[in-house]
């Protein structure tokens, strides 16, 4: 009972006709119907079409004359063509539009015709919109036909139930989802109600199933929950839980596979039906930013089990809208994943961007990663700006004094303290923290921020980081000597990690022994700008005389802060940099990769951890290795032979453990060939 792909539901054959009786049933409406046998020689079937459900009547196929359809109006009001009219390519034609010719009476140009059809919904304008139909003299066979416009005031807002069984409306919350969209605010997490209406009665042994989704065939979300008959058939209702899961967006709603009473089954309706799913959005209310000196910290609550129950962890996106308010793409801002706290005295998941520059308004939004390694959409968004930091001030105290020389030596260190303001700290604006920090710092707490200060970006005054002048290390016999036409006031040398010295007596210097990537650093610096040396000083004398010692890296900088580029040999020394460190698991890289199966991996740790391991799952999500790893604070490095899996790609997690729960997550991608 389906003619042409569904569109129209119900009909009924008068009958078949050969070429002659169909010449002899043309003639018997004489003048009053357009008719060129070179068109419609081929047409065969004639069809009395009344109660019709047309639903979804856009086409962009082009029929041949055996498609012409014979019908009449079964209202029989006599000013709307009561009479019977031809339609040729009713339903499209070579210009996409539906062109009609009118027979039982004489029709002028523009003639406005009322079809007496159910058309798929209440509003004329959507049913206009939803409707092909004449509307310019453009027809390769204008001279065949006659122009009209239909007009819809007076067509049917309900369905024929003497049609089968269709869907003719879906209601979510109360709203039609078709005529009523505009009305209907957008769906979040919680339980929401589904009515499905049917022209007639419906068997109600056969349940309908209904899905949505945002693309084709919109059944990406199954609704599995059990819903109920009205008690004359005609409404299917359902309650169905929504959760984070679900894809945000614009959700087009699927219903298929009800019968009717006469065991005719539904066409399936997946084309007026539709509504804003912000399931992500909508679990994120409690999603906060504030701006803090050097850094936007960000803190918002987790799910609960019942709105998802598969959380991996989270990744936070940053972006920015420029003056016109064009949106930048969003940046994945974090290398491992963000979990929840699992301390008990907070109720959060937090987050912190310390890359961020004074005077920048920076906008936020974070997305679920699952256990499948889906991402959920995008939250929320929230924005904020970091608070203007004062040059030297690295601890966020709103003060610069010897407290931010020791969080500066602590940094130094790799201690990762916190909270550390690197533009405030990195007062020469070299893009690490070194000695010439920590001389310069002190030339702040005791003159101000004049010495060779230089007027830098967003009104901060960084001391130059250009090398005003050398100093020069040199060796006589077992003594290390610098010598400098400037005060040095600050000194970093990184030797080999087995070599032994004796400092020589440096009146007001302060000493600090560490070691950093496999070699011994001495550091030497002022609290009150005392100068280690003007010309030529000794430093330090060697016990092993019998050892050549080299000096692998240096830093020098005057009682004021300004850098020297500091020389050995007569070459100059690389700086060296402060350590790498962090608040969070750092998955720091993993070579080769692609790879054959053996793979080093490198990974940081703030802090000790009581247990940590890499899981390595295939792109279903199955575990398929397991390993664990070292667990001390600081850089790792461990290999893992995975020869044994097959060629394809690979989720490579690592998972830190600490009193009883998970502190830290990280993973990268490995494809193995």
């Amino acid at each position: 009972m389906i003619v042409y792909s569904t569109i129209i539901r119900d009909y009924e054959v008068i009958e078949v006709m050969d070429d002659n009786k169909f010449n002899e049933y043309i003639e018997s409406y004489g003048d009053n119907i357009n008719y060129s046998p070179s068109i419609y020689e081929n047409l065969k079937w004639v069809y009395l079409f009344q109660d019709i459900n047309y639903i979804n009547n856009r086409r962009t196929a082009h029929f041949n004359p055996s498609d012409q359809l014979l019908v009449v109006d079964g209202e029989g009001n006599d000013d709307y063509c009561s009479k019977p009219f031809l339609s040729w390519n009713a339903f499209g034609n070579y210009d996409d539009y539906a062109s009609v010719t009118l027979g039982g009476r004489s029709y002028g140009q523009n003639t406005v015709f009322q079809p007496a059809l159910y058309l798929g919904s209440s509003d004329s304008e959507i049913i206009d919109n939803q409707t092909h139909h004449y509307l310019g003299n453009n027809n390769p066979f204008s001279s065949y036909i006659v122009q009209v416009v239909f007009e819809f005031s007076q067509t049917p807002v309900v369905p024929f139930e003497g049609a089968h069984g269709i869907v003719w409306k879906v209601e979510v919350n109360g709203f039609d989802a078709q005529d009523e969209y505009a009305l209907l605010d957008p769906i979040g997490v919680g339980t929401h109600e589904f009515k499905i209406y049917f022209n007639r009665e419906m068997d109600t042994s056969v349940d309908p199933q209904i899905s949505y989704g945002v693309t084709i065939p919109y059944n990406q979300k199954i609704i599995t929950e059990e819903g109920t008959w009205s008690e004359d058939g005609k409404i299917y209702t359902v309650t169905h839980e929504i959760n984070i899961g679900a894809a945000d967006g614009i959700n087009r709603i699927r219903v298929q596979n009800a019968q009717d009473l006469d065991y005719f089954k539904i066409p399936v309706e997946d084309s007026r039906f539709n509504f804003l799913l912000q399931s992500a959005g909508s679990a994120s209310s409690g999603f906060l930013a504030q701006g803090g000196l050097g850094k936007i910290d960000l803190e918002w609550v987790a799910p609960s089990a019942e709105e998802l129950d598969d959380v991996l962890g989270y990744n936070m996106y940053r972006y920015e809208v420029d003056a016109d308010g064009v949106e930048s793409e969003p940046v994945k801002l974090n290398e491992s994943l963000i979990i929840e706290d699992t301390d008990e005295s907070t109720t959060g998941v937090y987050f912190t961007d310390y890359d961020v520059v004074e005077g920048q308004t920076y906008f936020y939004k974070y997305k679920i990663l699952r256990t499948s390694f889906e991402e959920t959409d995008y939250s929320n968004a929230v924005s904020t700006a970091p608070l203007t930091s004062t040059l030297g001030d690295s601890n966020g105290d709103f003060a610069v004094d010897v407290l931010d020389l020791v969080h500066d030596v602590d940094y130094i260190l790799g201690n990762n303290p916190e909270p550390f303001i690197f533009v405030a700290g990195d007062v020469n604006a070299d893009n690490t923290i070194n000695v010439l920090d920590i001389v310069g710092t002190v030339d702040i707490i005791l003159n101000g921020d004049g010495g060779d200060s230089s007027s830098g970006s967003l009104d901060i005054n960084f001391y130059p980081s250009a090398p005003i002048g050398y100093a020069d290390f040199s060796w006589e016999g077992n003594d290390l000597y610098v010598e400098s036409m400037h005060n040095v006031g600050g000194l970093q040398l990184a030797f080999e990690s087995d070599f032994e010295y004796v400092l020589h007596d440096l009146p007001g210097i302060e000493r600090l022994d560490y070691t950093q990537d496999g070699s011994k650093v001495l550091m030497l610096y002022s609290f009150n700008n005392t100068c280690i040396a003007s010309t030529k000083t000794k430093l330090l004398t060697r016990i092993d005389n019998t050892k050549d010692i080299d000096i692998n890296l240096a830093v020098a900088g005057t009682t004021t802060g300004a850098k020297l580029t500091p020389r050995f040999k007569d070459s100059e020394l690389e700086a060296i940099e402060s350590p790498f460190q962090s608040s969070n698991l750092e998955f720091l890289s993993m070579y080769p990769n692609p790879s054959s199966g053996e793979v080093t991996m490198k990974y940081y740790l703030p802090e000790q951890m009581d247990g940590v391991v890499a899981k390595v799952y295939d792109m279903l999500g199955r575990l398929v290795h397991i390993e664990l790893l070292e667990n001390k604070e600081g850089a790792s490095e461990s290999q893992m032979q995975l020869n044994t899996l097959q060629k394809g790609n690979y989720i490579v997690l690592i998972s830190a453990d600490k009193d009883g729960g998970t502190k830290h997550i990280a993973n990268k991608m490995l494809i193995i060939k």
